[in-house]
């Protein structure tokens, strides 16, 4: 049976094409500790014994007596009357009073309670213990409570007590309370392995906060994937990389103990070593000689648990399974049509640590990364930074960026480093290097692997990137404010308080201007923190770009270095800035040695005005592919005060040629693109320029041209398939662009051996089409078959006909 196949062919801007699925890092929500009992409250325990407290108690459920409450509630248990036995509660979860030291202002109240002593066993019967309380920066226990407490160890792992009126001197004091998860299986085989080798009491550093982190369960310590247990010894401070270091105030446990509760100190260098108490974490040890611990969120400050560089043991192989790093650079798919993606707002450059409610939680050495991700913000494209980024941005702790340019589509897959910073130091840290492909459309995709687990809380960062629907060197708005000169001193202004909105032309007292390329004093330019360039304004041919801006503060140049804008420069001699909202108070230079030439201007606007000529000047269009040229009477433009030598397309470098007496201007997409800009609006795609004259006097001449081409293409095959090729021709009105559609029959999927003369296709028959387009610039178009179908006749419109590509 022979048939015609008649394809319809789309050729798209892919700008702005994503897919409409969000993903993101998984974050764990904070654990809920509870009890190993699966008993609920009521209001009064089962009465089997009429002289057993065991069973013949009250309930004391009330969450503020938790030790992990860090403020006070107003209560206070010296007015409440106590005259029986009670079973303590959290959250509906069966708790026990603490034996540990608790810090002041906790459990809802002023002064936190605790036993002197362990809890009984269930042989001890009712045994009687003395009570102490912590208020302020008193020692832990330093107030003893005249009251006691009778304490009853019960069948099912639970406790009673019966509770009296604390009688202290010291305010508001309560009895507190401490719940733990019941275990269902045994640690030491179902934990998560914790390589962190900064937490060693070797490394040195601050700002590692470890109440930010969602833990959850059983942690294995590592160091380089040897183990490492915690310290049992008081630590300096400022180690560990965080400003208050964790310690367990007993021994590890045997393997015979089982899963035993330890405290947890904290020390400063204001105070001895435990002046701080956090809450205590169970920790079993396990043979194999390593141990597994339940870390919690500690309930203040800044602090960090700390490992001991002396416990360190030969590598071990561990229960987790092996962390693998890269991959081989040859791929048997795009991945460039085949990405997820990956959309948080905390990972862009400008969220810094104290934004939107301390968001530097986040570590992408706990995400599951699989293949490859494209970057969005909000919606909006985005991509990698490549220059320095502010430690304590993006989200986290180390701010990861890419050493290198991104690369370009003929590329292909590239390798590129990753670095980390920490504190003032750009490079301190270098994770694994990721893949990189460029992709049609502008946009880039990356295969993410797990960072560096010697890296402090590393994160992937993000700068969002779009293309300006329109040129902005003219579509601006003029920003003249004197006071943000390099000549003025702070006047306490802050650009984080002002709505930036799209494009922005400096201007100082009326005069052309731009921000400093090089440090400016503090307190300069209006502020105190001023805002300035790091890097050289672009050329005319670099189109916009994206720079760095530094902020000069008391200890540094670039103090921050996080923040990023992008730039263009116009013809003119004048630059527009896409200004947004910097992380803090501080303000965008101008440098007060740049101004320029005046613009032309009256006195209610700084724009220069394009005046029309009289008559109209007649010009001639040709569009071709991916090139265009317009050509101008010579004679037309000196009489209108335009010679040619002061003329030029919208790249001032590209002048015209003279020619049988007119003036002739060209652009093509290879290495002449003269500033053209390429847009679309859904039907056609149009490639925009316009020819520029400024002779010396106040008259502007903008000649616009423009070339347009449909952005849908039909192509049919002859009766009998042609096995040369079948092209597209059609005669376009002035100002479209004619290209070049062509489709060829192959027998084989290597397409080497194309059908030669008439073709009896039976039903079923594999076929090989190859489509393709000439004279585009692939690097900016991408073809796309977006439906395919075979009649019987030769028509494509006709009634009968088989689908074989139908567009989603």
């Amino acid at each position: 049976m022979r048939f015609l196949i008649s394809l319809c062919v789309s050729l798209l801007l892919l700008i702005n094409g994503r897919r409409g699925v969000n993903c993101g890092a998984n974050q764990v929500s904070q654990m809920r500790m509870s009890c190993s009992r699966a008993e609920k409250p009521s209001g009064q325990g089962p009465a089997t014994s009429s002289s057993d407290p065991c069973y013949d108690y009250n309930t004391l459920d009330e969450s503020w007596r938790d030790i992990r409450q860090s403020q006070s509630s107003g209560y206070d248990d010296t007015l409440v009357e106590r005259s029986s036995w009670y079973r303590l509660y959290l959250n509906g979860e069966s708790a026990q009073m603490s034996e540990w030291c608790v810090s002041y202002v906790r459990c809802g109240g002023e002064t936190s309670l605790f036993l002197n002593g362990s809890h009984p066993t269930i042989e001890d019967g009712v045994v009687t213990r003395e009570v102490l309380g912590t208020y302020w920066n008193s020692d832990c226990g330093s107030y003893r409570s005249t009251s006691i407490v009778k304490v009853k160890a019960c069948p099912g792992d639970y406790y009673v007590y019966e509770f009296v009126k604390p009688n202290i001197s010291a305010p508001g004091p309560m009895y507190c309370a401490v719940a733990f998860q019941s275990i269902s299986s045994d640690p030491c085989y179902n934990y998560e392995s914790l390589d962190r080798p900064w937490r060693a009491n070797n490394e040195s550093g601050n700002n590692i906060c470890d109440e930010s982190f969602s833990w959850n369960g059983w942690y294995r310590l590592f160091y380089y994937r040897m183990d490492i247990r915690m310290s049992e010894t008081c630590v300096s401070s400022f180690t560990c990389n965080t400003y208050i270091n964790l310690w367990l105030t007993d021994p590890h446990p045997q393997i015979e103990d089982g899963v035993v509760i330890r405290e947890v100190c904290g020390s400063y260098h204001l105070g001895d070593c435990c002046e701080y108490n956090s809450n205590p974490i169970r920790v079993k040890a396990c043979p194999g000689n390593y141990y597994v611990y339940e870390l919690v969120s500690p309930p203040f400050g800044c602090v960090g648990y700390c490992t001991d560089i002396s416990t360190i043991s030969q590598p071990v192989s561990t229960v987790s399974p092996d962390i693998i790093t890269g991959s081989s650079i040859t791929l048997n798919y795009d991945p460039c049509k085949n990405y997820s993606i990956l959309d948080n707002y905390w990972r862009s450059i400008i969220i810094y640590w104290y934004t939107n409610g301390y968001v530097n939680r986040h570590d992408d050495t706990l995400v599951e990364w699989d293949g490859w991700y494209r970057l969005f913000i909000n919606g909006s494209s985005a991509q990698m930074p490549e220059w320095c980024v502010s430690y304590m941005s993006c989200g986290g702790y180390s701010s990861l960026w890419i050493g290198d340019s991104h690369p370009r589509l003929e590329d292909g897959v590239v390798t590129r480093e990753i670095y980390g910073s920490r504190n003032d130091q750009c490079s301190r840290y270098r994770s694994d290097p990721i893949q990189v492909k460029a992709c049609p459309g502008n946009y880039y995709v990356y295969k993410f692997t797990r960072p560096t687990l010697s890296i402090p809380a590393p994160v992937y960062c993000a700068v969002p990137v779009s293309i300006p629907s329109v040129d902005p060197c003219y579509n601006y708005t003029s920003l003249d404010e004197p006071w943000r000169a390099t000549d003025h001193y702070n006047l306490g202004m802050c650009d984080s308080n002002v709505e930036w909105n799209g494009w922005y032309r400096l201007f100082y007292n009326g005069q052309n201007a731009q921000m400093p390329e090089s440090c400016v004093n503090q307190y300069t330019c209006g502020t105190s923190d001023p805002l300035w360039l790091n890097g050289s304004h672009p050329q005319l041919k670099d189109g916009v770009v994206t720079r760095q801006v530094c902020v000069s503060s008391w200890n540094g140049c670039c103090t921050y270095a996080s923040h990023a804008i992008r730039v263009k420069a116009c013809p003119g001699n004048y630059y527009v800035y896409e200004f947004v909202k910097p992380i803090f108070c501080g303000a965008y230079c101008v440098e007060a040695s740049s101004q320029s030439i005046p613009s032309a201007s009256t006195t209610t606007e700084t724009i220069p005005s394009i005046q029309s000529i009289t008559p109209p000047i007649i010009t001639t269009e040709t569009c071709e592919s991916s090139s265009g040229s317009m050509s101008v009477s010579r004679c037309q433009l000196f009489e209108a005060g335009f010679p040619a030598d002061v003329l030029h397309l919208n790249d001032p470098s590209c002048k015209g040629t003279v020619r049988n007496g007119r003036v002739e201007f060209h652009y093509d997409n290879d290495e002449h693109i003269c500033g053209t800009n390429l847009m679309a609006n859904g039907t056609h795609f149009i490639y925009d320029n316009f020819i520029l004259g400024t002779p010396r006097s106040e008259k502007i001449l903008k000649l616009s041209f423009s070339c347009v081409y449909p952005q849908t293409q039909m192509l049919s095959m002859n009766v009998e398939i042609n096995p040369l090729e079948s092209i597209v021709h059609k005669t376009l009105p002035a100002g479209e662009g004619r290209y070049r559609v062509r489709m060829i029959p192959y027998q084989d999927d290597e397409f080497t051996r194309p059908f030669t003369g008439a073709v009896d296709a039976e039903l079923d028959q594999e076929m090989h089409v190859e489509v393709r387009v000439e004279g585009v610039d692939s690097r900016q178009f991408a073809l796309v078959m977006d439906t395919c179908w075979a009649t019987p006749v030769n028509d494509p419109d006709y009634r009968l006909r088989w689908d074989l590509i139908v567009s989603e």
